[in-house]
């Protein structure tokens, strides 16, 4: 009896020590578990120089709500298959978004009235071209939609920016507009 009791003692002070309290640390029964190194996608790999940190996307994922723009690098099949939603609808609210949205974007290039004449067109190895020539008023809605999306020559895509399909519309309409007034 006396023995059933010293090894029931026993065992209750073991399963009492693995209590360090309420200011201290456990006891960590499977080292590292908890001090892991973590990642900062600004800082450089200590075991592989000039690599970042920032772990690249297994091949083939894609971000969750992205839909895959499908004329990318081709402005031939966007001018024959991009059919404008917001097509003769020059209301003043649609002209608004568009203004707003070419006057953030477009205007430092194109100019305020779309001759090329930006605030950092004289700055530029290759100057934009004026929306207003016959060129680019015999392109289709669809083929200037594409270059805001997709880019063309030096000009970027501005698909990361203007993010709403609906706001680059827009901004095709506005353009118009502006090819109107310069007749």
């Amino acid at each position: 009896m006396l023995i059933k009791f010293f090894v029931s003692f026993l065992g209750l002070a073991l399963l009492a020590s693995c209590n360090a309290g309420k200011n201290q640390t456990n006891i960590e029964l499977v080292q590292n578990m908890m001090d892991q190194e973590s990642i900062k996608a600004q800082d450089w790999d200590p075991k592989q120089p000039g690599k970042a940190m920032m772990l690249t996307p297994p091949k083939g994922t894609v971000p969750q709500g992205f839909k895959p723009y499908p004329f990318k690098g081709d402005p031939i099949k966007a001018q024959e298959n991009l059919k404008n939603p917001l097509a003769g609808n020059f209301s003043p609210e649609v002209l608004t978004l568009g203004k707003e949205n070419y006057q953030i974007y477009c205007s430092v290039c194109h100019g305020q009235g779309g001759l090329g004449d930006g605030t950092v067109a004289p700055k530029m190895a290759v100057k934009p071209p004026s929306l207003m020539t016959d060129k680019i008023k015999n392109y289709n809605d669809g083929r200037i939609f594409h270059i805001i999306t997709d880019g063309q020559g030096v000009m970027m895509s501005y698909a990361s920016e203007i993010k709403s399909d609906k706001t680059r519309w827009a901004i095709v309409n506005y353009v118009r507009t502006l090819q109107k007034g310069a007749q």
